[in-house]
């Protein structure tokens, strides 16, 4: 069987081995491969150079230097008509271009297996993210609707306590003002009255005085003495609402955490017998 291209020499084993000698089907490091070539036996050699070699397997078995003609299906590998007898005698084989064909459209089945699977989760992820990216308009959706419901309830609760509170206003300004009014009228008589007491100075008969003092106190008795009432008063105790109370308000966000799904690792047989048929 041939060797696939390693990253080190196989002669030291520690240099790089990007020279691959075609008739050793080896790796050398740039050192080993200048001594191969001046080595007697080997100067006449071939190598394929670079950092990734992909040499030409050969088709033949190195043990023997015969032709594969059979495969092992115990050993999954190809096998020349004398390994059969000396080390496959009692395994079950057939012949290669059969098992190959075999193996060819299980590779096939493989494949078109993968694909349909991969091809079916890819659908699934798409299909999941636009269900998802749905289901994120929907409550967008629903927590705006439910912040204008809360502002339609808060600007109703504003508009009501400022009604209340001018409705009161206007009771108690029109109260004050009738009040006032009279006040007023109360203390115009008095001003006509003091206008007459002024009058009185001038004066000289004494009886007349009396007569006069006694018109002005008379009226002056009746003027009304009117109460101011009790002046009426407003606050508004405001509440502190933290932020933790607003969230109260609403509702819960609830995520369903993505999770990528491990799958269990396949056996790499069939890997490696895809390797061994293409040799």
């Amino acid at each position: 069987m041939a060797q696939a291209a390693s990253k080190t020499c196989d002669i030291c084993v520690s240099g790089p081995g990007h020279n691959y000698c075609e008739q050793c089907d080896q790796l050398f490091c740039d050192g080993c491969k200048i001594s191969h070539l001046r080595t007697k036996m080997t100067r006449n050699h071939t190598f394929l150079s670079g950092t990734n070699i992909n040499p030409e397997v050969k088709q033949y078995c190195k043990e023997h230097a015969e032709n594969f003609i059979y495969y092992c299906m115990e050993c999954k590998t190809p096998i020349c008509k004398i390994c059969v007898i000396k080390n496959h005698k009692s395994h079950d084989f057939s012949e290669i271009k059969e098992s190959t064909e075999g193996i060819k459209a299980e590779v096939k089945m493989l494949i078109d297996m993968k694909m349909r699977n991969l091809q079916s989760k890819i659908t699934d992820i798409n299909q999941g993210t636009h269900t998802y990216q749905a289901d994120v308009q929907k409550v967008i959706q629903t927590i705006k609707e439910e912040g204008r419901t809360l502002k339609e309830m808060i600007d109703k609760k504003v508009e009501g306590l400022i009604n209340t509170l001018k409705e009161k206003d206007t009771r108690n300004v029109k109260t004050l003002q009738s009040v006032g009014n009279e006040l007023k009228t109360a203390l115009d008589k008095a001003k006509e009255q003091q206008k007459f007491y002024q009058d009185t100075q001038g004066i000289k008969d004494t009886m007349k005085l009396l007569h006069k003092l006694k018109q002005i106190k008379s009226q002056i008795d009746q003027i009304e003495e009117i109460q101011i009432p009790i002046m009426p008063s407003v606050k508004y105790d405001k509440k502190t609402v933290a932020e933790a109370d607003i969230g109260k308000l609403f509702g819960d966000l609830k995520f369903g955490e993505t999770v990528k799904k491990e799958e269990n690792p396949k056996p790499k047989e069939n890997v490696r017998f895809v390797l061994m048929i293409d040799i």
